[in-house]
């Protein structure tokens, strides 16, 4: 897809339902209908699944771009795991995307699934709107060998929950439950390790989208709050704060958008890009959005303010996928085993394609 097209139509979509409120939700928890209806008629929903499979087509980097937009425009779905997680996850078993819309849980050492003769049992602990979507793709394991399922929320017992940010994390426990054949596919042992990388990379690239959001909202607070007759903006203390904020955004921006690009590129070989990439922007995260809330003092705070909408989903989303310590010392991991002039190739090929 040409992404020039693609980004003026997904932005054009979501300021259309930010204006009429689909987008800002005014209570936490709020699910947005109208946007799920135009993405699933339109099929961006669905971007970067096969046709084969129920899909839209289109590549990575397509879907990339869905789910940076959706990270800056504060869309109350889990757009991450239509497409980039399960609508992926699907595919490489085999299964058909359900009709309606679907979740992935974020991957939890304690999380549990087991297939025994077509029957799954165990629990998911954070399912993304686990409540709220029609299916969820899991991994389950098996004397086999691991199989993806496509399970019925209705079907499981429900413990409600939410994140910092006010969205659904859901715990789903799943007693003893049948499934029909066309919802079990197999694979291999490398589609959990991939789809880790999938997942940090999600939260990086939300986390630049809503960056660019609180980059937005604090310069123009910054230029229209005036003190002492002037612009707060001209304050140097003021000045200085955006700076460093703006320079943080910027880089984020930039290491997100590097990761999506290698990951296109290698696949699972991009494990040190999109670990950088997380960390980062996982660090990040805190940074921005302190000087944010600084710079716009107790009004940034308040219910009706958008500014904490975008700072919350921040914070929620660094924990996501791997904490800013988890993907450090993944890391440092992976540099240690490179040695030194793989890793300073590998280095530099970031830094020459920038």
């Amino acid at each position: 897809m040409d992404p020039g097209i693609l980004h003026d139509a997904l932005t054009r979509i979501f300021v259309e339902q930010k204006a009429s409120g689909g987008t800002s939700p005014e209570q936490d928890g709020a699910w947005s209908e109208g946007i799920w209806k135009v993405l699933h008629e339109t099929g961006l929903a669905w971007i970067g699944v096969g046709e084969d499979k129920g899909g839209s087509g289109g590549g990575l980097e397509d879907v990339c771009l869905l789910v940076r937009l959706a990270g800056r425009y504060g869309v109350p779905l889990p757009i991450a795991e239509f497409g980039l997680l399960g609508g992926w996850l699907l595919d490489r078993a085999g299964v058909q995307l359900p009709s309606g819309t679907l979740s992935v849980p974020v991957f939890r050492q304690e999380d549990e699934m087991t297939l025994k003769n077509g029957r799954v049992q165990g629990r998911m602990n954070w399912v993304p709107w686990g409540s709220k979507v029609s299916a969820v793709a899991v991994i389950a394991d098996s004397p086999q060998g691991p199989f993806v399922v496509l399970l019925d929320p209705n079907s499981a017992k429900t413990h409600p929950g939410t994140n910092l940010a006010g969205e659904h994390r859901d715990q789903l426990y799943f007693d003893n439950v049948k499934l029909d054949i066309d919802r079990i596919g197999s694979v291999d042992h490398f589609v959990l390790p991939e789809l880790k990388l999938r997942g940090a990379l999600s939260r990086a690239l939300l986390m630049a989208g809503a960056m660019e959001s609180v980059m937005e909202i604090t310069i123009g607070y910054a230029n229209q709050r005036v003190q002492f007759g002037r612009p707060v903006s001209s304050f140097q203390a003021i000045g200085n704060r955006l700076a460093q904020m703006c320079s943080e955004i910027e880089s984020s921006v930039l290491v997100s958008e590097f990761a999506a690009s290698r990951f296109a590129e290698i696949g699972r070989d991009a494990a040190f890009d999109v670990a950088a990439a997380k960390s980062h922007l996982s660090r990040a995260a805190s940074s921005v959005a302190q000087h944010a809330h600084q710079i716009h003092g107790a009004v940034g705070t308040t219910e009706e303010y958008s500014l904490q909408r975008f700072t919350r989903r921040l914070w929620a989303w660094r924990q996501e996928w791997g904490s800013e310590r988890v993907n450090s010392e993944k890391l440092g991991s992976l540099a240690s085993q490179m040695g030194t002039s793989k890793l300073w190739q590998r280095v530099t090929e970031g830094l020459n394609s920038q």
